[in-house]
């Protein structure tokens, strides 16, 4: 691997003179209404249509109804580039310390690199381990679905607990939901559990077969406190149901998943019950590592590799195509542009399809704990707005919740909607003929809710001026990406589109898109609080004093 490390001070360089050419660009633009730039009749808003939407391979991406124009977005793509993104792209890929904070590489993209094609200079021993651990997944994953793993009692293997939190949790799940059509899990339940509190863990402790109950714990630490107190939980249901001791489960009913061998041999798993990954794989992009063996379970093995082949054509889309091309970095500038220049705080995910109901939690993790910073790689303060606040909702039921204040509220928000174009069309009869019509019903909303953010009161047809309250804002700045159908494969481009869109904004922003430092202090806080409200003293130097916790300490242990 080449440990080169890529100089911060190189990337953030003197960005004074983008910055002022893009806020006046802005500033000329703020005013302009969308309206304007969307007359159908109108030859140069067709053609602005036409130049600010792109399609490649199963997405579409339309920015038309951006507060953007050519040449705004052609400074936005001259800025990334001058930000050493061609440098920095190759460093991803070549495995360079791109996360300097913590001295490591960032090997996600490696975690799915296909085996026709030869793996970046620099990266190939990293490929090669993946797609050793990949074969070892396969045939756990082809034990389990085949009915010949057995319990510590014998009995074969028909639920599995998928026991993790944070990025080994959310893709997982994500991608479990939405791909729940693609087949039967081979008789396989699959359960995603990751709240500390017990409460998803104990309805299934209630109805599920213990002896036919197979646990997977996902950690990349093995040390992640939510995940550990899970698994001793459940571990203690099984022991007690089982009438036998932890260490017979520990051997029979657990699959490990880490980024250090060494601690779940020490927790009593075996080796061969052991899937890990290199420690240059962050949670959040984990997904596509061994953390996906409950995934593969779930949708099975010909599926996951189909969403792996879809994020690697999306890896190989974002280092060969031209800037101006490039979806995650035509992304990426576009929601810098918003919240950084636009001064837009708060970007909503609104997809128009029940099974990706868990892409705006996804996204919340990707993005926020990614790029939700204020200093920069070398610890100077940022100067302009990073991150936005992430939020949303399956679109229809948004609809009937928070796009009052969307239309009609005081606040600007940026937004994403997100639609798949073709859905039961394999379906016949009667039943079919009703689903292609829910479907159809779906797409016709999503785009007259993306008429009415961009438009406001103009998208109130003639027919029914006068009979409809105005006061519709309209100007929402909005881009509606949209899936052939919802594929392995499309999943997968997605999802790695969401990934170097903000390994982009990250170079924009001079940020470490790969540490959290910002998660740590809490957990440490609560550690001693724990402790406290067990009844333990703890010393002076590990407390942190303030009067209304000490008042919640002295009532909660009264």
């Amino acid at each position: 691997m080449n440990e080169q490390t890529v100089s911060p001070r190189e990337c953030i360089g003197e960005s004074q003179g983008w910055h002022e050419r893009l806020a006046g660009k802005a500033e000329a633009l703020q005013s302009t209404p969308l309206a304007m730039w969307l007359d159908d009749g109108s030859r140069l808003c067709r053609a602005r249509a036409e130049a600010l939407s792109w399609r490649w391979g199963p997405l579409s991406l339309d920015a038309s109804k951006q507060r953007l124009d050519q040449e705004a977005l052609q400074l936005l793509v001259d800025w990334a580039e001058s930000r050493d993104l061609h440098r920095w792209r190759k460093a991803l890929f070549a495995g360079e310390i791109v996360n300097p904070s913590e001295g490591r590489p960032a090997w996600h993209a490696a975690s799915r690199w296909r085996g026709e094609s030869p793996p970046p200079s620099g990266s190939e021993a990293a490929v090669a381990e993946a797609q050793a651990q990949r074969r070892r997944m396969s045939a756990l994953v082809e034990h389990i679905r085949a009915g010949r793993w057995q319990g510590a009692t014998g009995r074969p293997i028909r639920h599995l607990v998928h026991i993790g939190v944070g990025g080994s949790d959310l893709g997982p799940r994500l991608v479990s939901e939405a791909l729940a059509e693609e087949g039967d899990a081979g008789g396989i339940e699959v359960h995603f559990v990751s709240s500390m509190d017990g409460g998803q863990l104990l309805p299934l402790m209630e109805r599920l077969d213990p002896a036919a109950t197979l646990l997977v714990v996902a950690s990349k630490s093995f040390t992640t406190v939510d995940t550990s107190f899970n698994l001793h939980t459940a571990l203690a249901w099984l022991a007690a149901s089982l009438e036998t001791g932890e260490a017979e489960i520990r051997r029979h009913q657990l699959i490990g998943v880490s980024a250090y061998p060494e601690r779940m041999t020490a927790f009593g798993i075996p080796e061969a019950h052991q899937l890990t990954f290199s420690e240059g794989v962050g949670g959040r992009f984990s997904l596509w590592s061994a953390i996906g063996v409950s995934l593969a379970v779930r949708i099975g093995m010909p599926a996951f590799e189909g969403l792996l082949e879809g994020a690697h054509a999306m890896d190989r889309h974002f280092l060969e195509a031209p800037s101006r091309d490039n979806l995650p970095v035509l992304s990426a500038v576009i929601g810098a542009w918003n919240s950084q220049f636009l001064g837009i705080p708060s970007h909503a995910i609104l997809p128009y399809d029940s099974r990706l109901a868990s892409l705006p939690a996804y996204l919340q993790q990707l993005e926020m704990e990614s790029n939700g910073k204020s200093c920069t790689r070398d610890g100077l303060p940022v100067e302009s707005a990073t991150c936005p606040i992430l939020w949303g909702e399956v679109g229809p039921n948004a609809q009937h919740a928070f796009y009052q204040l969307l239309h009609q509220g005081s606040h600007t928000v940026s937004a994403e909607l997100l639609a798949v174009a073709h859905r039961h069309g394999s379906r016949g009869g009667r039943l079919g003929a009703c689903l292609r019509d829910q479907q159809r019903l779906t797409l016709a909303n999503c785009l007259a809710q993306s008429q009415l953010l961009a438009l406001g009161d103009e998208a109130i047809p003639s027919s029914l001026q006068g009979f409809l309250s105005q006061g519709y804002r309209g100007n929402q700045p909005h881009s509606v990406l949209v899936m052939e159908s919802l594929t392995p494969e499309a999943l997968g481009s997605l999802l790695a589109l969401y990934e170097h869109k903000v390994f982009v904004q990250s170079l924009l922003w001079g940020l470490n898109p790969f540490d959290q430092p910002g998660v740590e202090l809490g957990k440490r806080l609560a550690s001693s609080l724990y402790r406290r409200l067990g009844g333990e003293a703890v010393a002076p130097e590990e407390a942190v004093v303030d009067v209304a916790t000490e008042r919640w300490v002295s009532r909660l242990t009264g």
